[in-house]
């Protein structure tokens, strides 16, 4: 497969920078389906956190709404049929309702970072607590007190700072990528508990330090990035959770991107897609071939994030915080299909099923960093993962 790149910009016909006043699309309302952006704001412009919703067929956007805050990574998987988005900011865990723009739930955590998924059933949101080494399970029920909502905490062992989540689809067992322990451990559900980690081996002596993983819903392999140097990706086979094995090892000089940060999975398995953010790419992995097949190149400064698929697995979508846009990439030709302007400094997706709100939308520039790009510090632009 070939790098590519179309030159096509939708604009919804919106120039970049444009403000958007409108309540919400009455056309698209009953569509019940949406692409969730989570904006982190513009501080020096005085903008504040918010959520712009885009209807994934037409890719019209519906609304962009005030949040109560920004979520880099929300759980954006499996549980579809949802008014709350849930996801980790600073030292807690937090539920947003997207019909009436409150912070519904909150869990405080001992840590700083957070990183959650939600069981398949909807039941519970998974959460690995960075810096203090545990994982929560939380009822995520829409109407249980704060203080009920621990149902369990599972200790992790001592410094293996644990920095991502990711779930089966039959909910059994979750993975954790260990930043400082140079692991990648399975954590049963029900009983909740360790019940194995991998070491990755090092090369050289500079270590490791596996960050984020995305494992497939078909179960069969978990994509592992790994933070040291410009980066590299591990794919491990995890069949057999109890006994995952490292099958491969991707870098640069295999065509992966610098700086991958974290990836996605196809809803049928077939394709990893590796946010480059250093590199401004997408690098595309065949996962039955097991081998980086191309290249999404975006436009400079754009710092892919994150991304959702759409249950289809017919396009994937990317924020851009560089750019305060969308990439809407077409699959399995991995083209560039849109760019969606959005609110400033879009850092998470998520697909869910839901009415669209009708509450006054926001009358913010959409897009307004797509002509020169926004320059982001050594950090993630949301300190998502700390120095990368």
């Amino acid at each position: 497969m070939a790098t590519t790149r179309r030159s096509f910009v939708k604009m919804a016909g919106l120039g970049m920078g444009a403000t958007v006043l409108a309540p919400y699309h009455q056309a698209l309302a009953a569509a019940g389906r949406m692409v969730v952006i989570s904006n982190g704001g513009d501080s020096d412009a005085g903008i504040g956190a918010s959520m712009t919703l885009i209807d994934p067929e037409t890719l019209d956007v519906l609304v962009t709404l005030p949040a109560p805050g920004s979520l880099t990574f929300p759980a954006a998987r499996w549980d579809y049929t949802r008014d709350i988005i849930w996801g980790g900011t600073r030292e807690k865990v937090v539920g947003y309702s997207l019909s009436t723009g409150e912070e519904v739930a909150t869990v405080a955590t001992e840590s700083s970072q957070n990183y959650t998924e939600l069981t398949p059933d909807g039941r519970f949101v998974i959460n690995a607590a960075r810096f203090s080494d545990k994982l929560y399970k939380i009822d995520a029920s829409p109407d249980v007190p704060n203080m009920s909502r621990i149902v369990e905490i599972a200790d992790h062992y001592g410094g293996s700072n644990p920095c991502d989540m990711t779930m089966l689809a039959d909910g059994k067992y979750a993975f954790t990528p260990d930043r400082l322990g140079g692991t990648v451990s399975v954590f049963s559900i029900d009983p909740f508990e360790r019940v194995a980690s991998l070491p990755l081996e090092q090369l050289g002596d500079e270590a490791l330090e596996p960050f984020m993983a995305t494992v497939s819903p078909r179960g069969d392999k978990l994509l592992v990035e790994n933070a040291r140097g410009d980066g590299s990706e591990s794919v491990i086979d995890v069949s057999n959770p109890l006994n995952p094995v490292e099958i491969a090892r991707f870098a640069q000089s295999d065509g992966l991107g610098v700086n991958p940060l974290t990836s996605e999975i196809s809803p049928d398995g077939r394709w990893g897609v590796v946010m480059c953010r250093s590199a401004n790419s997408l690098s595309i992995i065949d996962m039955d071939q097991v081998a980086i097949t191309g290249s999404v190149a975006l436009e400079d400064e754009s710092a892919p994030l994150g991304g959702t698929f759409i249950p289809t697995g017919e396009r994937l979508f990317v924020p851009l915080p560089g750019r305060d846009a969308v990439a809407v990439v077409s699959v399995p030709d991995f083209q560039v299909e849109a760019m969606i302007p959005v609110g400033p400094r879009p850092l998470g997706a998520a697909y869910v099923e839901a009415e669209v709100p009708e509450r006054q939308g926001m009358n913010i520039p959409m897009g307004a960093a797509f002509e020169h790009g926004r320059v982001f510090d050594p950090n993630c632009p949301d300190r998502c993962c700390g120095v990368v």
